[in-house]
Parts: C-alpha cells; structure tokens; sequence
C-alpha cells in the first residue's frame, strides 16, 4: 500500500463506493490491525479537532475540550456505530462479519478527518464557502456509507441498507440513553432532582 493506492481509494470511494468497500473488506484485516487503527484513528481526529480550537482560537467547554477525552469519545462513539451497525444489518438479513465492519466504519472516518483538515483551511478562506462544504461532505458521506453498508452485509438493496442506517441509529440511541441512566445522568424528558 503505497500513497498511490490511498489517493485512488479516496477516488474510488467517491466516485464508486460500492467497489472502494469490496476492495476494503477485500483487503481481510485483522482485529488487531482494526483496533490499532481505530485508536490511531481516534487520537488523530482529536489532534485535527484540537488544531481547529487553537487556530479558531476556540475552545469547547466542558470535557470534551481536552484532547484526550475528545479521543476517547471518538474512539467510543466509532465502536458503537460498528456494533450498531453490524447488529441493525444482522436484524434485516445482511450477512456482514464484525471485521468488514469495523473496516469500512474506519474508512468513513479516515475520510471524514481529511474533511475536518479541508474544512478548517476552508473556513480561514471563506466561512461561507466552508459551511456549504461541509454540508455536501454530510450529504457524499450518507451516499457513501448506504454503498458500504449494503456491500458489507450483501442486502443487494439500497433501501434495505438505508434501513440498515436508520435502525443503527436507534440501536445507538437506545444504547446511549441506557448508558446514561445507568451512570446516573438525567435522560432528556425527565424531571430532576425528584
């Protein structure tokens, strides 16, 4: 793999998603190299988010503003989108391993870091310019991931992926709430302090 073969996967999963992820889950990573990546992944995404704070000359408050907290909730939230989806696919007939998953899961997210980088350079350019980008990227990443999905658990249906989405989401949802309230936090609705 050389950066040849990098560019042209970011072309392919443009251009051709449905092939970029039969070419991924083709390349038969192993779980160890997945979880490497995907903390790799995490840590890079909170180095790019903190370049963002400090050339913004913003920070977010709270947790969620220190580097390694941010990657651990990085790293957290691609390891549920994984299992949601790996489960949601299960529940409507597709046939997708954990890895192939855990592959293109990491894909979209390799992608959407060489997104955040183009948008922080857009937006010190043009703001504007910069929120119609990352709207489209929003958009390009939905088309992506229903490609990804429908190849990585053979739905040969792209409704039938997009429900794939629609149910993982729930399960996340769901998942969330229930980690919430067993760590003690208030679940939006509720009143406090009772």
């Amino acid at each position: 793999m050389n950066k040849t073969f990098w560019a042209d996967m970011i072309g392919l999963s443009l251009t051709r998603p449905a092939e970029a992820a039969r070419l991924l889950i083709g390349l038969g990573l192993p779980r160890p190299v997945l979880w490497t990546a995907l903390v790799l992944s995490a840590v890079l995404s909170a180095l790019v988010y903190s370049l963002s704070d400090l050339i913004m000359g913003v920070q977010m408050p709270g947790p969620l503003g220190m580097p390694l907290i941010f990657a651990a909730f990085v790293g957290a939230s691609l390891l549920l989108s994984v299992v949601s989806l790996y489960w949601a696919g299960r529940m409507l007939g597709g046939t997708a391993s954990v890895e192939a998953i855990m592959t293109l899961v990491l894909w979209m997210q390799l992608l959407r870091i060489l997104v955040q980088v183009a948008t922080l350079v857009l937006t010190l350019l043009s703001p504007g310019l910069a929120l119609i980008g990352v709207f489209a990227a929003m958009l390009f990443g939905l088309y992506i991931m229903v490609h990804f999905i429908d190849v990585a658990h053979g739905l040969a249906s792209l409704p039938r992926a997009v429900g794939v989405l629609v149910l993982s989401m729930v399960i996340m949802t769901v998942i969330l709430f229930i980690l919430i309230a067993l760590l003690g936090g208030v679940l939006p609705g509720t009143p406090q302090n009772v």
